[in-house]
């Protein structure tokens, strides 16, 4: 089905509530980013000309994403907190159950194949994107709700990144469009997102007087998070492209900027779902150890 291309108000402050919600301490940053660039956000519908997942930049302003995309990253933060819930509450882990987590990996799935995104009600325990579940009621919800969001705000900062390369005159249209051009921008890109949602937790944590070690273990795993999702949707196409790096290495170099002092807990939730992950799915990227980040 073929619907509007919509960009009005509610669209853009929609995106600007969640980037502030995600990272609060770059407010005043984020509205003169958005106005430097010109920023315009526009949600295509779930089954356009375009394609059926859509998030891309182009034309010097524009970010373009649909809903089915919205989705995916709201649906992978639950599937890959299942599989860290699913290894860590295993009293043996050769034999982990990973039914649950295999329902969702198939809700994940029919995100995709619907006409609709959200034609099929999401199972229990999995509210509707945007839903934050009460934190005394369903604490683990709602864990998964916020790295989601989170986890959405890295992918669109990712594509705000390639405005800011046209703008400069860094794109690779315009640096020989080679392969190698494309690869180092889409690096670029992540490193931007990354950079952006953890380099000024500081500040946040000194302002609300939040622990630092907490709020940095939030947003990293959100950010893997990200990377969690970006590895279902591209299932099967995990290797290196003409457009675009292999996942993995997208995945060690976001471990690189993170550092080896990055936060252990935080490895380990989603060392764990990509482990879950490559039970069902044995070529899938997996989150590597501090040394082989290092």
């Amino acid at each position: 089905m073929i619907g509007e291309v919509r960009q009005d108000e509610i669209v853009q402050q929609a995106i600007r509530n969640l980037f502030v919600g995600s990272v609060p301490e770059r407010a005043l940053e984020l509205s003169s980013l958005w106005n430097d660039l010109n920023l315009l956000f526009q949600l295509l519908p779930d089954n356009s000309k375009d394609g059926r997942l859509i998030m891309d930049a182009g034309s010097y302003r524009y970010i373009r994403f649909n809903h089915r995309v919205v989705r995916s990253f709201w649906i992978g933060a639950f599937v890959a907190w299942e599989g860290y819930r699913a290894l860590a509450e295993s009293p043996d882990f050769p034999r982990v159950d990973l039914t649950q987590f295999q329902e969702l990996l198939a809700t994940f799935e029919a995100n995709l194949q619907n006409d609709l995104s959200d034609e099929a009600s999401l199972p229990a325990g999995i509210p509707e994107p945007g839903t934050l579940p009460d934190i005394n009621k369903d604490p683990q919800g709602r864990a998964a709700s916020e790295l989601s969001t989170i986890a959405v705000a890295w992918a669109l900062l990712h594509e705000v990144r390639h405005i800011r390369h046209q703008r400069e005159g860094t794109s690779a249209s315009v640096d020989g469009d080679t392969r190698e051009a494309r690869h180092r921008e889409e690096f670029s890109c992540d490193e931007f997102a990354t950079r952006f949602i953890l380099e000024k937790m500081q500040h946040y944590s000194e302002d609300k007087g939040d622990d630092l070690v907490l709020v940095r273990r939030k947003r990293e795993t959100a950010i893997y998070f990200a990377l969690f999702a970006l590895t279902l949707l591209a299932k099967d196409s995990w290797s290196v492209s003409d457009s675009h790096p292999s996942v993995q290495d997208r995945i060690d170099a976001v471990c690189r900027l993170m550092g080896e002092d990055r936060d252990e807990t935080a490895q380990a939730v989603a060392w764990a779902a990509f482990a879950s992950l490559r039970e069902l799915w044995p070529s899938a990227p997996i989150i590597a150890v501090c040394e082989r980040c290092a």
